[in-house]
């Protein structure tokens, strides 16, 4: 019983610490994310599996916490994309600009997600340059309707 007891309130320090002190990178990802998410996660937090392994989740705003492995295709598009451009923006403070190059990363979002997307993106091309790849014309179209402050160009790769 005093074993159990210990391990629990141990368990709940630990989880309280890790809430207190999260690393910058997890903090900025789940800003990122909850843009991208359009709100429907808040957070990113850490925890642990059945097996004790730490594990990532993602905060609701009801406070319910869920893992990766719950969320659907296009959110686990969007935690991706949040935790790559926040590994790439803290590597920007220390480090020289390098390109940012992706391609169709869109393709499971709908259009209010890609547009916070491209908020996103046009916002990270004031540090560094930005380059996005697609296919799809309704992106390019939906680029240029969001008055983004950065440059759309069409390539057509079309033989003429």
């Amino acid at each position: 019983m005093r074993i159990k007891l210990a391990s629990i309130i141990l368990n709940r320090e630990i989880e309280r610490y890790r809430a207190e002190n999260q690393d910058p990178l997890l903090r900025r990802a789940g800003e990122l994310f909850a843009r991208l998410s359009l709100r429907s996660f808040i957070e990113l937090q850490t925890g642990f599996n059945e097996s004790d392994e730490p594990i990532l989740l993602g905060l609701r705003g009801s406070g319910e916490r869920v893992p990766v492995q719950g969320m659907s295709d296009g959110t686990r598009d969007q935690l991706f994309l949040a935790l790559r451009l926040a590994s790439l923006e803290r590597y920007l403070e220390h480090n020289e600009p390098m390109p940012f190059i992706v391609d169709d990363i869109l393709i499971n979002f709908d259009d209010r997600r890609a547009e916070a997307t491209l908020q996103i993106l046009a916002e990270l091309s004031e540090k560094t340059q930005v380059i996005l790849f697609t296919h799809h014309g309704h992106l390019i179209d939906l680029a240029r309707s969001a008055a983004l402050p950065c440059q759309v160009s069409e390539l057509d790769g079309r033989p003429r």
